[in-house]
């Protein structure tokens, strides 16, 4: 459709946008967490290992690397079951547009998501993931980290009873309503119990989660001006699957290593 010169001026629609002026205070650190939508379908679908699937896991990792990718580097990031927290500083990553920020992390973790499962495990349905965010102080960040690793514990203990009772016969009601009420200890007897399963041995990412942490790295190279070798400090993206306790002097460290390192320097995984 073409438009003439003598046409009305369509009226401009900006000032209607609620959210696209809503930004986060320059300096202040937060947190877009993202969680998967109805992933219990879709690991169902798939045919994911209950309680735990590495495959799921490792699916989970790079789609979380994916806002990496995408340009953005987070100072720290969680991952634990269906849902990723992504440590941000304040910097000025779409001018801190929260309206920007809820869209396009999910949107990178979503779109790598479903690449992943239709090409490693041919399945083509949806796959979306939701997002918050949470503002912080800096002396509240640990605290943030160790909240989610309790949840990634919880729900640890949790799933192992729920599908250990599955196991034995019961149906998910059933099972539900036997575990209504009971205490970590409790739930620690009935899965050594019944399926011979110490849940204090498990795999670390099951019970603490995944970290993605920067950490600087001597490489060492050649100066072809000088004729000598030398030696440069990189930043690096790892993963580690077996992270500290977050509640603890070590992992309070340990996300503050990170911090420093993504801080100090950018360089592209």
């Amino acid at each position: 459709m073409e438009f003439s010169s003598k046409a009305k001026k369509p009226k401009s629609f900006k000032d209607h946008e609620l959210f696209s002026q809503l930004k986060i205070p320059p300096g202040v650190f937060f947190v877009i967490r993202c969680d998967g939508r109805s992933f219990k379908e879709v690991c169902s679908k798939v045919g994911f290992k209950k309680p735990f699937d590495k495959a799921f896991a490792e699916l989970m990792v790079s789609s979380s690397k994916a806002v990496f990718e995408g340009g953005l580097n987070p100072l720290f990031t969680f991952i634990h079951s269906d849902e990723a927290s992504f440590l941000f500083n304040g910097e000025s990553t779409f001018k801190r547009r929260v309206e920007k920020l809820l869209s396009i992390v999910p949107s990178l973790m979503s779109s790598k998501a479903s690449l992943g499962l239709h090409s490693i495990f041919n399945y083509n349905g949806p796959v979306s993931f939701d997002a918050r965010v949470v503002l912080l102080d800096k002396a509240e960040i640990a605290d943030y980290f160790a909240w989610r690793q309790m949840e990634a514990w919880r729900n640890h203990i949790n799933s192992y009873a729920y599908y250990t009772l599955l196991s034995k016969g019961l149906t998910p009601r059933e099972a539900s309503l036997k575990l209504k009420g009971l205490k970590a200890p409790q739930l620690h007897e009935l899965v050594f119990k019944e399926a011979g399963v110490n849940l204090a041995t498990t795999p670390p990412w099951q019970r603490r989660g995944i970290a993605l942490i920067w950490e600087e790295e001597v490489k060492e190279g050649f100066d072809p001006v000088k004729g000598a070798k030398v030696k440069a400090l990189r930043l690096q993206l790892k993963e580690d699957w077996s992270p500290p306790i977050f509640a603890s002097s070590e992992g309070r460290g340990y996300i503050e290593r990170s911090m420093e390192a993504r801080l100090r320097g950018v360089t592209r995984p």
